[in-house]
């Protein structure tokens, strides 16, 4: 064990994932250096989130690095919809403006190097890596927060103390379990996840640049990744607890009926396995500690603590950082109370139990067609392992009549009326842009507002806190 040095720092973030490189950079621009501390040797390269709507973007426009995340992204403006090879319905995406016209895609690893490349170049910011987080304690009477961390490679532990510790750490969070916050909710207990990363060129058989393949057994997401245009993304569900060289030897069994036509000739790039989550932090703040993204909440797109249909993972993590990082400045800086971290901390959380939730269950459900198809897999069952896990409110949610509800909905996706409601809908997971308005820059404020859909308003943005 090598030896205890002590450094102190003003902010310190457990996490190098695009949430704690946003939560970061928007400190950073205010002035308030941060020092970064990641368990692994580099960011994280495996295939996780890559989709980030509008809303997203406009927090990666505050932090600086949109434009070289759109150099490196590809629009993703066309959500399809298909059944038995077939599309059903399809959301046009595009929203008609000049900043984020609509989604992009981008792979988390190229979102992270920007982001980090920003941070570390442009601001008085450091990243550790090999930073393993093995305790973390507060002293209330100083505000103190100190911080052991691990080096895997070399036994040597290192102590921090800071003013504010962050945990954005994913969902395996150690700030989180250090600091014994509970992590309510419940874990998919019939079914794990794969992300693969494949070449192929999906898009002379008509897919779009989004796709939900409806199936109860054989149903994908599949979505176009990164600039290089037959770079695909395909997530799919599959009984539990096979471990990844078991998933590839069994991989084509899955894409026969996930690829628009079978055989063909495919590149396998990278393949991981994912345990669905949805899971909810009993608090984002505790003293001088937060919570945002994976280590927060779990509920979408490969975020790992959220079930990965719908992209609302790591969109609503940096919904929760934009805001987390400009309002800790503001408190660091002297221009506001601690108390409107608590503000926060409640907006982001009820967000996430009012909205993202819910949204992402049902996303799931519409794609596996619970409710009215076959379920070998006894997925949206109400059993003795529903009832242990207390799913039992959200299974319920998948009876007979869906199929209705299901059809209904397709339909009702040939009016474009209908398609602008379903793809505002990512915005009712974002704070009021006026909500910590009495703190800043008036025209900052106003630009926010202003980058918004024109039907949507600081003062119409529903449940905004």
């Amino acid at each position: 064990m090598g030896s205890l040095g002590v450094e102190h720092r003003k902010v310190i973030i457990v996490g190098c994932g695009p949430v704690g490189l946003t939560t970061a950079t928007n400190l950073a621009r205010a002035g308030v250096p941060v020092l970064i501390l990641e368990r692994n040797h580099e960011v994280d390269q495996s295939p996780r989130a890559s989709a980030y709507q509008p809303c997203a973007q406009a927090e990666l426009l505050e932090t600086g690095t949109l434009e070289d995340v759109k150099a490196e992204s590809v629009i993703n403006d066309r959500l399809s919809f298909w059944v038995d090879k077939e599309r059903v319905a399809y959301v046009d995406k595009r929203e008609g403006g000049e900043i984020f016209p609509a989604g992009i895609n981008c792979p988390q690893p190229q979102l992270a190097a920007i982001l980090l490349r920003h941070l570390t170049t442009k601001y008085n910011s450091e990243v550790r890596f090999n930073q393993q987080v093995i305790e973390v304690t507060q002293d209330e009477a100083s505000n103190i927060v100190t911080v052991t961390a691990l080096n895997p490679a070399t036994s040597e532990h290192t102590r921090y103390t800071c003013d504010w510790l962050i945990g954005t750490d994913g969902a395996g969070s150690s700030v989180r379990k250090l600091c014994n916050i509970a992590f309510e909710g419940f874990s998919w207990p019939k079914e794990d996840f794969v992300a693969t990363n494949i070449k192929y060129d999906f898009y002379k058989h008509g897919f779009t640049t989004a796709n939900f393949v409806l199936d109860p057994v054989n149903w994908a997401v599949v979505t176009i990744l990164g600039a290089e245009k037959d770079l695909w993304r395909i997530a799919f569900g599959l009984r539990a607890g096979l471990t990844n060289e078991e998933i590839r030897a069994e991989l084509d069994e899955h894409y026969k009926h996930i690829f628009p036509v079978w055989p063909v000739e495919y590149e396998l790039v990278q393949l991981n396995k994912y345990k669905p989550h949805q899971r909810c932090a009993a608090t984002f703040r505790k003293g001088r500690v937060m919570l945002a993204g994976d280590a927060a909440h779990a509920s979408d797109m490969l975020s790992h603590s959220n079930n990965p249909i719908g992209g609302l993972g790591l969109t609503t993590g940096l919904l929760d950082a934009g805001p987390l990082g400009r309002a800790l400045a503001a408190v660091i800086n002297g221009r506001a109370p601690e108390s409107l971290l608590d503000i926060w901390a409640k907006a982001r959380r009820d967000k996430w139990l009012n909205f993202t939730n819910e949204f992402s269950i049902e996303n799931k459900r519409l794609i596996q067609r619970g409710g009215y198809s076959e379920d070998p897999l006894g997925i949206w069952k109400i059993d003795d392992v529903a009832r242990e896990h207390n799913m039992e409110q959200w299974l319920a949610m998948a009876t007979p009549e869906k199929k209705d509800a299901d059809l209904r909905f397709y339909k009702a996706l040939e009016d474009p009326k209908v398609q602008l409601m379903s793809r505002m809908k990512q915005w009712e997971i974002t704070m009021d842009p006026s909500w910590m308005a009495e703190y800043e820059d008036p025209e900052i404020v106003k630009y926010r507002i202003s980058l918004r859909p024109p039907m949507l308003s600081a003062g119409t943005m529903a449940n905004s806190e």
